[in-house]
């Protein structure tokens, strides 16, 4: 499979699936700490664990990457921090970061630390890779949904390591985008507490328009491979060790060997765990119905014999000897006898009292490569041994064993050493700016919500689709000539083979006279700026912390969108480097997805914006009733939002050192946002026909 095989990256959610990861053929695990990993709910490591875990692999030449991947708040940067610091000084080799803020903090207060762009960063484009390498990290966790063109594009001209899930669970929705758990349940998937609603059923006990089927792209890691992908990821730190095992042991045989897999690999695949059988259909480009599948029932006891079977190549103390060393033995009459290990990177030298005469029987350097070849039961493994030695000697095998032990002991001591952590200085926030509420934004879907009347409202700006104001480019020149601030907005996702055609959209909007657009992501803001336009940062950027906000201010944003998921103290609290923006009402945006909600697990997507999708909102009723509206996107994919309204009181939110509130429309009618806006800057409180939501300014998120 090439010359230079990635590395097989697998999941480890205790010590026991540590060791089931390591002695199946791992090459590097990933590993959840404290309270800032995606999943929150695993077992995960204490600190002794931790350490017992990060030098069990460091002693066997398997890399850590530790999962320090949520969202956090100033008042948990400190925390973060201390974390950080007993990870490397315990060795672990990456950290895996999805808070900007956080990595700005850690590249800070640690500058040698490696850090990997979590999946959660919705990294999906040659650009987003860009960005994270220009905010200092080594390694991005690619976007589940990108196809290999896609995949092989950005690899070859990231200047970054990329990351690429091959087996496990897939979300419905991109990572990073999620905030259906959050808003419904208080339970964030961007702070490691997803309650996975997406896996239940809506409009009826059969129907799981968002349950989608289990990866395996096994079959496919010789086209990965090729693509250049430095880590091939296997999802699963909510999983048993077993499990680890199995799956592990089968993609390494796989990938080592240059193989297919066999019927038999990939039937035991989908018995130890699978929805309805697996996909590969991101890899291919093509999405529908054979990637939609649930979890069925299966009895344990039918799994008890591969179970069984596994945890025997993880068992305490079992080691399948997998670092090579190779040793030097010299004896001459009259010398002290020394060994010389080394392990390519090691090197341990142990000497003895010289050896005596042979009364009888000569020792040959047979013998003493018999001896020094029993490394069974250690880490390592005789690769390569040479012996020298003066004829008419006799050497017990007491004293080769002891110096056999001797030096692999020294080996072992010199591998797990961690080198002395270089510290910097942890970076802070420029000063607030202390500008006071400068009023209101309103984001519509259509051009056609953004009526005369609407048009005619005393506020800052419309955000509005790029692709409506280019199509309809003589109504956007009304509006232009009539006094309103447009701003395009960007779709969050833009691949690479539609980048063209959207900049080539903006470039109009800019030519018509908008002077700047709204960013879904950290790979738009440079595309923007080169085009000579300010940009504004949404909420898909996941501004949580001030840190966070500095990071995208020394990106050039100029103006953000705050998480909706902060609580208002948080809001107020926060060092505001540029001007800050919070949605205050409408329904809040749940999910961002590749797959077709609407036509997808019926084949009816065509992707080419015919199909049932493009006909408007359709709507997603869960058990309790309630209907979430889904709309098609750009390029045919698909957004969820909430099935209630949010509505903030002004004096909830002015107070609170934000510049702008936005009012954000996707299924009113021209003359229901018409009446909502007015209402809302008039200070009444408007009629949404239905009841509303403070979301999560209030109670926050778990």
């Amino acid at each position: 499979m090439g010359k230079h095989l990635p590395e097989l990256l697998a999941p480890a959610g205790s010590m026991e699936a540590v060791r089931a990861a390591v002695q199946n053929g791992a090459d590097a695990v990933y590993l959840g700490f404290g309270t800032f990993n995606a999943r929150r709910g695993a077992k995960n490591f204490s600190p002794e664990e931790m350490r017992e875990a990060l030098l069990y692999c460091r002693l066997r030449g398997v890399k850590t990457n530790v999962t320090v991947n949520t969202l956090m708040s100033d008042r948990e940067i400190p925390a973060l921090l201390a974390d950080v610091r007993l990870l490397l000084e315990a060795g672990a080799d990456a950290l895996i970061v999805q808070d900007l803020g956080a990595a700005r903090c850690i590249h800070g207060a640690f500058p040698d630390a490696v850090l990997h762009a979590s999946t959660q960063m919705t990294v999906h484009s040659l650009q987003g890779a860009l960005a994270a390498k220009q905010m200092g990290f080594s390694r991005v966790v690619l976007s589940r949904e990108l196809p290999l063109e896609e995949i092989a594009y950005i690899t070859a001209h990231a200047g970054v390591e990329t990351e690429v899930f091959v087996h496990g669970a897939l979300c419905m929705c991109y990572s990073g985008q999620c905030g259906l758990s959050a808003v419904i349940g208080r339970r964030s998937g961007n702070r490691g507490l997803c309650a996975q609603p997406c896996r239940l059923p809506y409009g009826g006990k059969n129907s799981y328009p968002m349950s989608l089927k289990d990866l395996c792209l096994l079959p496919r890691l010789q086209a990965l491979c090729d693509a250049g992908v430095s880590s091939l990821k296997i999802e699963g730190r909510m999983k048993r060790p077993e499990y680890v095992a199995i799956v592990t042991g089968i993609y390494a045989s796989v990938l080592r060997e240059g193989r297919m897999p066999t019927r038999e690999e990939m039937d035991t695949l989908a018995k130890v765990f699978s929805r309805d059988g697996f996909t590969q259909g991101y890899l291919d480009d093509h999405i529908g119905p054979s990637m939609f599948g649930t979890r069925p029932a299966v009895p344990e006891n039918g799994l008890k014999p591969l179970y069984d079977k596994a945890s025997r190549t993880f068992a305490e103390g079992q080691e399948r000897g997998q670092v090579p060393v190779r040793m030097f033995f010299c004896a001459h009459a009259d010398e002290p006898m020394q060994l010389t290990a080394s392990d390519g990177t090691h090197t341990a030298v142990v000497t003895a009292d010289p050896a005596e005469q042979a009364q009888k029987r000569a020792t040959t350097p047979e013998d003493i490569q018999i001896a020094l070849g029993k490394t069974g039961g250690t880490v390592f493994t005789a690769e390569h041994m040479e012996a020298e030695l003066d004829s008419g000697l006799r050497i017990a095998a007491k004293v080769l064993n002891d110096l056999r032990r001797q030096a692999l002991a020294q080996l072992e001591q010199q591998r797990i050493t961690v080198p002395p952590v270089r510290e910097g200085t942890v970076p802070h926030t420029n000063a607030p700016k202390q500008t006071g509420f400068a009023g209101y934004t309103i984001q519509v879907r259509t051009l056609e919500q953004l009526s005369d009347a609407m048009a005619s409202l005393s506020v800052q700006a419309y955000y509005v689709p790029v692709g409506e104001l280019a199509r309809q480019e003589k109504r956007t020149r009304q509006l232009l000539e009539a006094g309103c601030t447009l701003v395009p907005v960007l779709p969050r996702i833009l691949w690479d083979r539609e980048q063209e055609a959207v900049l080539q959209q903006l470039e109009q909007c800019r030519d018509m006279g908008c002077t700047a657009a709204l960013c879904g992501n950290i790979g738009q803001p440079a595309l923007v700026q080169q085009l000579g336009m300010q940009a504004m940062g949404d909420f898909g950027l996941n501004a949580f912390n001030s840190e966070t906000l500095q990071a995208l201010h020394d990106m050039g944003v100029v103006r953000q969108t705050l998480s909706f998921e902060l609580r208002l103290p948080q809001i107020r609290d926060l060092g505001k480097p540029m001007e800050t923006e919070l949605i205050v009402c409408g329904r809040l945006p749940l999910m961002l997805t590749e797959n077709c909600m609407i036509a997808g697990k019926q084949g009816g997507c065509r992707r080419d914006g015919t199909g049932v999708c493009a006909k408007g909102a359709y709507y997603l009723t869960d058990r309790k009733g309630a209907k979430f509206p889904v709309f098609r996107e750009e390029h045919c994919r698909n957004s969820l939002y909430n099935s209630q309204p949010l509505y903030l009181e002004p004096g909830e939110y002015t107070g609170t050192g934000i510049t702008h509130a936005r009012l954000l429309f996707t299924d009113e009618t021209p003359k229901q946002a018409q009446r909502i806006a007015q209402a809302v800057l008039a200070g009444e409180q408007p009629d949404f026909g239905m009841a509303t939501t403070r979301g999560l300014y209030r109670r926050g998120v778990e």
